[in-house]
């Protein structure tokens, strides 16, 4: 179903679940932002732990969005923040802005997804890049087609993956001929895409976004090429790190052609570390989860 018919039965359905089930713990996605808040809303007449799970819903670098629009999420915002038990974000600075609405955060990145590839692509390049789109408005795309054109080494082939329907005809007609729109791939088609290029390239103009294509560019063991911004520097740390320009972009691939094998095994490296501290911190916390519900339960029960 679609429209508000789609929210009104999603709702009811929960109301249903929760008020039946009456559990001890819930975990909540969000987005979706109104699931979160009903969710809160439940917790004023069933008592129960809430955990939400926050990703980057934050509302940071949006500005196309009408006044009502913010205001009703900053509401929401707030609210759904300070009835969670735990709201998990995936970097430090979400912590600092849900401590600042005084809630209660706890830093998990993505978990390092495990891919395997089923088949090696021929390609068409000496060095192959796969940048990884989407083609979002916090993408630099003007800027990775400028670069292109200046990078002046032969057999260079860049793939750029997502939907072409969302790109400016303009852009895609004049791009360099070096440059190949994979268009929406399919996921094992994709998986295999990330396996048989050199380098992955993820881009941002987003000063908080933790990149889902970063995660996957240390599961296939690839050189990594990514914005300079803090969140990403401080997890990702063996990544070659751009400015959003031409030039910065430019820069980077060369460094990274020059050097790929230094930058593949720095990669290695990392995810052999990224690994073993993710479960350690997911394994705090579970603890924390369970230490908190047992103060819970000691309160409901006094």
């Amino acid at each position: 179903m679609k429209g508000i018919f789609r929210y009104l039965i999603s709702i009811l359905q929960t109301l249903l679940i929760i008020f039946k089930t009456k559990p001890d713990i819930i975990f909540v996605q969000n987005p979706s932002m109104i699931l979160a808040t009903v969710v809160c809303l439940c917790k004023i007449f069933i008592k129960f732990f809430l955990v939400v799970d926050r990703h980057t819903t934050f509302l940071l670098n949006k500005k196309e969005l009408s006044l009502l629009k913010v205001f009703i999420f900053k509401l929401l915002h707030s609210f759904t923040i300070k009835y969670a038990d735990i709201t998990i974000v995936t970097n430090s600075f979400l912590a600092d802005l849900v401590t600042e609405l005084k809630g209660n955060p706890y830093v998990l990145p993505d978990m390092i997804p495990d891919l395997s590839s089923t088949q090696k692509k021929n390609l068409k390049g000496r060095f192959n890049i796969l940048l990884i789109s989407s083609f979002g408005s916090d993408e630099p795309i003007s800027e990775v087609l400028d670069a292109i054109r200046s990078v002046n080494i032969n057999n260079v082939i860049i793939y750029i993956t997502g939907n072409t329907n969302k790109l400016d005809k303009t852009i895609v007609q004049t791009a360099p001929p070096n440059v190949i729109f994979t268009g929406f791939l399919e996921e094992q088609d994709y998986i295999n895409m990330l396996f048989s290029v050199d380098a992955i390239m993820v881009l941002t103009t987003s000063d908080a976004c933790m990149l889902c294509g970063c995660y996957e560019a240390i599961s296939a063991c690839k050189p990594l090429i990514t914005s300079n911004k803090d969140v990403l520097r401080e997890y990702f740390t063996e990544a070659v790190f751009v400015d959003n320009t031409s030039s910065g972009i430019s820069g980077g691939i060369k460094k990274v052609i020059e050097n790929r094998a230094y930058y593949q095994d720095r990669i290695k490296e990392l995810k052999e570390k990224i690994i073993p501290e993710w479960e350690k911190q997911y394994d705090n916390l579970e603890k924390k989860i369970i230490e908190l519900n047992k103060i819970n339960v000691r309160k409901i029960n006094k």
